[in-house]
């Protein structure tokens, strides 16, 4: 079977949840021998391959200007995607898409579209104002009309497919669910040089709760603070310090602007963005995963925690409660004194603690990575079956 991959997902400067989900995928398709795979990227920057993938695919650049390509494909100008990789359209058994993007392809040719989530319709505010000037009509018209006939759509949660089914009616028979998978790493005790270099690489405190996610509006970062400062007040012995992980995103500076207004300001560290190698070292060093985010399309944090041990509590928002079930604790994203109160009851009790993890491990446990890929897998098949 041979696909093709849009590969543009992997260009960014640093893997987060996109990138993860594709890069994954596509290291366990690469293992299957059945499968011959293409990738198209854009004319410039570096490609995050997984290793097992960069000796057997064939890539093919664009040869204009990025914006110049989008702004053709969008309009239908110029080759196809399809017609770029120079393959006979017969010979492609599907195109994978695993985020919305500017797209132009054969009609001829199936294609399977991952949506992660739907948050540009649901919180345009959250997003720069070029995203909606040009990128989100770009997805919009992709999903109410711009897929060839033979697709098929992969939401990575329930939440998602329900989301795509709402906004896009006439999509409710192309959806497909593919939740995501966890890495091995994450259930690996890390060695104790692990966890020293850990602490070294990112100045980590010594007791310590943790959130991880982009900083932007969108993970609800005000709330995480605003919660950390009375919990300081009503407990000025608390013995743990509150760290954030995780890159610069949109809009990041209101949420620095916070951060320096409060009492606590000390006693809260952001260490940036945390390489992968490094994250499992992280979650275990921490006492409590915190996850105050308002939407997410699936939300792997709380999982990785989870898979390492970590007690999470979390907002019962979007799919976080379809991810966490019963092996976290799950708050509004907007009752700051609902965080304060739970976040001191569990570091206080131990028991608890005990209980969520031995629940969380059991709970993340059901994702993985090959199990996710098999079902990529026998999407393509059924696209390839309609050929």
């Amino acid at each position: 079977m041979r696909l093709a991959v849009d590969l543009r997902c992997l260009q960014d400067k640093t893997r987060t949840g996109v990138g993860e989900y594709a890069w994954q995928v596509l290291k366990y398709l690469s293992l299957d021998p059945s499968i011959s795979l293409s990738g198209f990227a854009n004319a410039t920057g570096r490609i995050d391959w997984p290793p097992e993938l960069a000796r057997i695919a064939a890539i093919k650049r664009g040869r204009i200007p990025n914006k110049l390509m989008n702004l053709l494909f969008w309009l239908k100008l110029g080759s196809s995607i399809d017609k770029i990789l120079k393959s006979d359209t017969s010979k492609i058994d599907a195109l994978w898409l695993p985020n919305p993007s500017f797209i132009n392809v054969s009609e001829n040719v199936p294609v399977l579209l991952t949506v992660h989530d739907l948050s540009f319709i649901h919180y345009p505010g959250f997003f720069p104002g070029k995203g909606k000037l040009w990128y989100f009509p770009a997805v919009h018209h992709l999903l109410n009309k711009g897929l060839p006939a033979r697709s098929l759509v992969a939401a990575v949660s329930q939440h998602t497919a329900d989301d795509l089914i709402q906004e896009f009616p006439h999509l409710k028979n192309k959806v497909r669910v593919v939740p995501p998978g966890l890495d091995d790493k994450y259930f690996h005790e890390p060695t104790a040089n692990n966890l020293e270099d850990a602490k070294q690489k990112y100045g980590l405190p010594e007791n310590f709760l943790l959130s991880l996610g982009t900083i932007e509006p969108r993970k609800n970062y005000h709330l995480l603070l605003l919660m950390y400062e009375k919990l300081l007040e009503l407990h000025p012995d608390f013995p743990y310090d509150l760290v954030i992980a995780g890159g610069w995103g949109w809009r990041y500076q209101s949420i620095k602007r916070t951060w320096a207004r409060l009492k606590s300001r000390q006693h809260i560290k952001f260490i940036g963005y945390v390489a992968d190698e490094d994250k499992p070292a992280l979650y275990r060093l921490a006492e409590i995963f915190l996850f105050p985010s308002l939407y997410e399309g699936i939300g792997l944090p709380p999982l990785e925690a989870m898979a390492a041990g970590t007690p999470v509590i979390a907002s019962h928002s979007s799919s976080l409660p379809e991810v966490i079930g019963q092996a976290g604790v799950l708050l509004s994203p907007y009752l700051v004194d609902s965080w304060v109160y739970t976040t001191n009851w569990l570091v206080n009790d131990i028991s608890a603690r005990q209980e969520l993890k031995q629940k969380g491990l059991i709970q993340a446990k059901q994702f993985s990575w090959q199990k996710t890929a098999s079902v990529y897998k026998g999407l393509f098949s059924e696209l390839a079956a309609k050929s």
